[in-house]
């Protein structure tokens, strides 16, 4: 998952995260990779895997190619915030974890959706990640839920502490699993205001892997 969100790429998407199994990877990828088609508002409250491993979820761990589908989703769940300002950072960071696992599911980064969603780090890590999927042949598929408390706004920045249920995974260009989906990945993002008023991700962080609550 993420760098290894999308993203064991991701690998979060926002959004977090090694190959296929999570944490960071020289496999790239890692971070959940979105399905444009299947992602939900941001802010929503999607049902989905609690407490355990996801179950029943559209990439089976070590599953066979015909058990796996070919697009990656993004999920809001329980998504904590107390202001609008609070709603906005909150969907900067779904919305960022949407642009990363996209780029790891189409192994090809859109640079305006990405400079719309990310700064500095958080930028070139997905480049990157992108780049070394490219090299092995491999994409980023499945899905990823999140949960967002708390969010904490300091004047122009702002820090998400997130956790987010995966079954994501990197598969190679016969879509055979290269690694086991890590269940779930602790997030903490550095998201900073541009122009005053977008919110973007400047830094993420991908740790676990404590279940989410």
């Amino acid at each position: 998952m993420p760098r290894r969100l999308l993203a064991c790429a991701v690998s979060a998407v926002l959004l977090v995260t090694a190959a296929s199994c999570g944490g960071k990877d020289d496999d790239g990828g890692g971070l959940p990779t979105l399905d444009p088609n299947a992602s939900q508002t941001p802010g929503a409250t999607t049902p989905g895997p609690t407490g355990t491993t996801p179950s029943g979820s559209a990439t089976t761990p070590g599953g066979s190619a015909s058990t796996l589908p070919e697009t990656i989703a993004v999920h809001s769940r329980k998504i904590v915030t107390k202001t609008p300002v609070e709603k906005a950072v909150a969907d900067a960071f779904v919305q960022y974890i949407t642009v990363r696992l996209t780029a790891y599911n189409k192994v090809k980064v859109d640079l305006n959706a990405l400079a719309k969603t990310s700064v500095g780090k958080a930028m070139s890590e997905v480049r990157t990640d992108v780049s070394k999927l490219k090299n092995r042949g491999h994409h980023t598929v499945g899905e990823v839920w999140i949960d967002i408390s708390p969010v904490v706004v300091s004047g122009q920045t702002a820090t998400v502490t997130s956790c987010m249920a995966n079954t994501t995974v990197d598969v190679d260009a016969k879509g055979k699993p290269t690694g086991v989906p890590q269940p779930f990945y602790n997030i903490t993002s550095t998201l900073q205001q541009a122009g005053g008023k977008v919110w973007v991700v400047s830094a993420i962080t991908f740790g676990g892997p404590k279940p989410c609550k």
